[in-house]
Order: structure tokens, then C-alpha cells, then sequence
């Protein structure tokens, strides 16, 4: 009996990539038998590196197609089994290339320059009508307001929350990509505080989008909602309220509300925790 399939077959034993030594073996096993085209393990793995960087993705409004090419891009370098966690070296290159992607575009200007933030412009190009939106959220004068009926559900409840927290002093394109990437991540997670709990501990997530952990933190109870304490009922968020029906209009007749988003944003400003 010969073992052929054993030696040339990075199938025939099988490890649990979805660890960091798992995958160090699975790459060895790939790049060994330049058995990516034809391996079903190959497939499998691009299938679950897909889900696991898709949050990433959604972050910078990029397809995850995106990021699955970046980090096949990253498996291929003898550096990443070479390193302590593979696993970590594959995250931190998807984030870095949906980022420059990201800027690329946004900038105007080509991928490399965008990877180097001291290359990037200080400020990124503005294109015909780039902020009308906003104008006809929240504008007193505007003749013919943006309605639920007017668009899918999810979008509107993402840029409604996204006008508020604009106009309430945040950073436009840094608490849009945070409000879409919060709104699709708590998408089927079994609870309020489930929710809470999981999104305000990716740090990794809430550092790639620019903010502190006490930034996010904060942005995070605004956008999901607070949980309740002692003597103080629970507070619904604002992708609660936008589900609910509230438009921005509304959202900003709330004092209370506005003067709670303002203050953090302004606290927040102030410690250098928010550009």
C-alpha cells in the first residue's frame, strides 16, 4: 500500500485551521503542494476567512470579496508561518489593505500612497454632492424630506443615526463607518446586552476605525442603547429609535438626547480621543 495521497494531498490529514498552529500547518501543507487551486481544505479555509473578515469589510464599506483577497494575498508569505499567530499577521494585513483600499478611493490616489498615512492628503477630496444628503435630512428649509418608504430599511436607519450623530458634533466619515459596521454586527445576536457586551469589546475593530476603547465604548451605548441600572431606566438607542420610526428631524428635537451625543463628542474631542 503506498501513502502518495498522504504526501502530496494537503486533505488527506486534516487540522483545525481556525487555530493559530492549525493554520500554520495548513499553509505549510498549501504552499508545499502549491495545492490551492485544486485542494478542498484550500476552499474551506477561503470560505471561513471570508466570514471572519467580513465585519471588516462592511467597516469600510468594501465587498468581502475584498478582504478574502487579502488575506489569501497574506497566507502566501513565508512570514505568516513564520510568526508567532499566523492568524494575527492574516488580521492585521486584511485591515491594512481594506483600509488603503478604502483611503485609495476615497483620496483619490493610488493604494501604496494610501498605506502610508504620511503620504495621504490632509484633507480628502469632496465630490459634487457628496453631503446632500444631510442637507435634506435636517435642512428646516428643505421642500421635500428623505421618508422611510423612500429607501430599504437598513439604510435608513443607518444614515438616519448617522445624521444625528453628525450633526451632533461627531466626525462625518469616521462615525458613518462605525454606525454601518455596528448596525450589521448586532444583526441576530440574541439580546440588548449581548449586544453591548460583544461590539464594545472589538477593540481591534474600534481601533482600525480610529477610536479609543473609552470612545467606542461611549459611541456604542449612543448607537445600541444603554442598559439599565439602579434608579435609572433602560435608554432606547438610536438604531432602536430610526427602527422605530423616529427620522433625524426628530431624533434632534430630543434635548436631552442631543445634549448627551454633543457632550460626549465634546468630551471626547477634548482628550484627544476623537480627531
Amino acid at each position: 500500500m503506498n501513502n502518495h495521497n498522504s504526501s502530496s494531498d494537503p486533505s488527506a490529514d486534516r487540522v483545525d485551521f481556525t487555530t493559530p498552529e492549525g493554520l500554520r500547518q495548513t499553509l505549510i501543507n498549501l504552499n508545499t503542494h502549491n495545492a490551492w487551486a485544486t485542494s478542498p481544505v484550500a476552499a474551506e479555509l477561503m470560505v471561513y476567512a471570508t466570514s471572519k473578515y467580513t465585519p471588516i469589510a462592511r467597516a469600510w464599506h468594501r465587498d468581502p470579496a475584498d478582504a478574502a483577497y487579502e488575506a489569501f494575498i497574506a497566507m502566501r508569505q513565508p512570514t505568516t508561518i513564520k510568526a508567532t499567530d499566523p492568524w494575527a499577521v492574516v488580521t492585521r494585513a486584511v485591515a491594512l489593505g481594506i483600509a488603503a483600499e478604502a483611503h485609495a478611493d476615497r483620496n483619490m490616489t493610488s493604494q501604496d500612497k494610501a498605506r502610508r498615512p504620511s503620504k495621504r492628503p490632509d484633507e480628502e477630496p469632496v465630490r459634487a454632492g457628496h453631503y446632500e444628503e444631510f442637507f435634506y435630512d435636517v435642512h428646516p428649509h428643505a421642500t421635500s424630506l428623505v421618508r422611510p418608504n423612500d429607501m430599504g430599511g437598513a439604510e435608513r436607519v443607518i444614515r438616519t443615526t448617522s445624521v444625528f450623530l453628525v450633526v451632533t458634533g461627531w466626525p462625518a466619515r469616521q462615525v458613518e463607518q462605525a454606525v454601518d459596521y455596528i448596525a450589521h454586527r448586532i444583526t441576530g445576536l440574541s439580546s440588548h446586552q449581548s449586544a453591548l457586551d460583544t461590539v464594545t469589546k472589538e477593540h481591534n475593530i474600534a481601533l482600525r476605525l480610529g477610536y479609543t476603547p473609552e470612545a467606542w465604548a461611549r459611541l456604542v451605548n449612543l448607537i445600541v442603547g444603554a442598559s439599565p441600572r439602579k434608579r435609572r431606566p433602560d435608554r432606547l438607542g438610536l438604531l432602536a429609535r430610526a427602527l422605530l420610526g423616529d427620522t433625524a428631524r426628530e431624533l434632534l428635537a430630543d434635548t436631552d438626547l442631543v445634549h448627551l451625543s454633543r457632550e460626549i463628542a465634546a468630551d471626547l474631542a477634548t482628550t484627544g480621543e476623537l480627531p
